[in-house]
């Protein structure tokens, strides 16, 4: 019936399908589920295969006025859409709407009139489910991929997929016409809405999404190109957290030395919700005289060591400490931190207990030092660190860093380290090895390549040569 009404204009069949959507209940569900059923069969937006002769005349139905829709625009469309985009349920098809589809006919549907009266629609519904469908499309485009060609101005990159040559796609300004969006997120986990919220200017919204995660992303998009107005959101968003989880997010990416986590958090005075922490983070973010204030006894990696579940992996700091003293560090902020670095030795007062966090200190500024860091060598040659494994790194240390009178005591002939660095080449690089040694005058002891045995071309087996069990087909023999 809607089939002859709609594709063979039928005028009694027409009125009896009005007669039916007039009356509601389960006739104008009929009426519905038909409709759906027929874009289903024309295989809307099921790419090549679509037919949009079929499509037009179910869509253009779909989109007469019914006073009766509690949405706006007050059309068919709308009166009976569900109120979320899920997926229809799954087995036989019996015109189950697929809202999302909706939103691809808008962006890419063949007949102009037709995709700009959808656009138009979606631009001003107030429609659960159509507001659903337009979040949905909005998330992958907000959460962070790969760089998009063309997406941002000339000269620029964006990893964002909401904008052509810098200027808002057609998706965006879709949503950014529709008053009704951005909407509270149902999950406080539902991040990539938050850009929503950044581009139309909603900072109301922000406080309700989960603040650890939204910092990260914050920054996130700080480091890809967004238009200006949505950077300098960003900022203040993330002066303006006030949660423990957002500020320690802030101060976690400063003090691995993000930049713009640095300066909000200088710009908002904020502090690691651990106390202990203080020290390091004043430290890495360059406050110098609070940090003068927070650790006067210059026992910053010390005070760090202590605490249970560390945020930053020890030998990342250790990392970011010893890049510190690479710059222009105050003279006795710098002494402070040297003596810091001279102090991860064993507790003297208890040899058989150590906490886990002052070792791993200790063996990332040791492994710093194979890789002849200056402040890295120094430290351990002053402090007189040792790895723990002495029976494999001990040599191997002592070389580099140096020590020539301990390691010529060790292993006069050298011919210890070079079997060491023969059994255990995999876990040592040539290259600080052969450095040691040109600037000591000293043979280089790392052990010469290995040579690849010879192959005996008569015991190659040619691939034209198979076992004479083999078939002609090439699968195998007598089966």
């Amino acid at each position: 019936m809607l089939a002859a009404a709609l594709y063979e204009r039928d005028t009694r069949a027409r009125e009896r399908i009005d007669r039916w959507w007039a009356a509601g209940g389960a006739l104008r569900d009929e009426v519905w589920r038909g409709a759906w059923f027929l874009l289903s069969a024309a295989y809307f937006r099921f790419g090549n295969h679509e037919r949009p002769e079929q499509v037009v005349p179910v869509l253009e139905f779909l989109l007469e006025s019914d006073p009766t829709s509690p949405y706006q625009p007050q059309v068919r469309l709308t009166a009976c859409l569900p109120q979320t985009a899920d997926d229809p349920p799954s087995g036989v098809y019996r015109g189950d709407p697929e809202v999302r589809l909706l939103v691809e006919a808008a962006l890419r549907f063949p007949d102009s009139a037709l995709r700009q009266r959808l656009a138009e629609l979606l631009s001003v519904t107030d429609q659960p489910g159509l507001l659903d469908a337009l979040e949905t499309e909005f998330r992958p485009r907000a959460r962070l991929g790969p760089t998009y060609t063309g997406a941002a101005p000339p000269g620029q990159e964006t990893r964002c997929a909401l904008w052509h040559g810098g200027e808002p796609n057609p998706f965006l300004e879709i949503v950014c016409a529709n008053p009704n969006l951005p909407r509270p997120p149902v999950q406080p986990g539902d991040i990539d809405l938050s850009l929503l919220a950044l581009v139309k200017d909603r900072p109301d919204l922000l406080p309700a999404f989960a603040q650890g995660a939204l910092a990260v992303r914050l920054l996130e998009y700080l480091g890809t190109w967004l238009p200006e107005e949505v950077h300098d959101r960003c900022r203040r968003a993330l002066r303006d957290l006030v949660t423990e989880e957002g500020v320690m997010a802030v101060c976690d990416r400063a003090m691995l030395g993000d930049a713009e986590a640095v300066a909000a958090a200088r710009d908002a005075g904020h502090r690691p919700p651990v106390p202990i922490l203080t020290p390091l983070f004043l430290l890495l973010t360059r406050q110098f005289e609070a940090y003068r204030e927070a650790d006067p006894e210059g026992r910053v990696l010390q005070v760090t060591c202590s605490i249970d579940e560390l945020g930053i992996e020890e030998h990342v700091i250790v990392d970011r400490v010893l890049e510190l003293l690479d710059t222009d560090l105050p003279d006795d902020v710098a002494a402070a931190v040297r003596l810091s670095l001279r102090d991860l030795g064993r507790p003297l007062n208890d040899l058989s207990v150590e906490d886990d966090g002052r070792r791993d200190l200790r063996t990332a500024v040791l492994d710093r030092a194979t890789m002849l860091d200056p402040e890295a060598v120094a430290a351990v040659v002053d402090a007189g660190y040792l790895p723990a494994n002495d029976d494999r790194d001990l040599l191997p240390l002592l070389f580099l860093t140096g020590q020539f009178e301990r390691y010529d005591r060790e292993d006069p002939t050298g011919t210890r380290l070079r079997a060491i660095l023969t059994e255990w080449r995999y876990w040592y690089e040539h290259e600080p090895f052969r450095t040691v040694a040109e600037r000591a005058g000293r043979p280089d002891p790392w052990p010469p390549e290995e040579e690849t045995p010879t192959s005996d071309r008569t015991s190659t087996r040619h691939a034209t040569t198979w076992p004479s069990s083999y078939g002609a087909d090439g699968y195998g023999g007598h089966f």
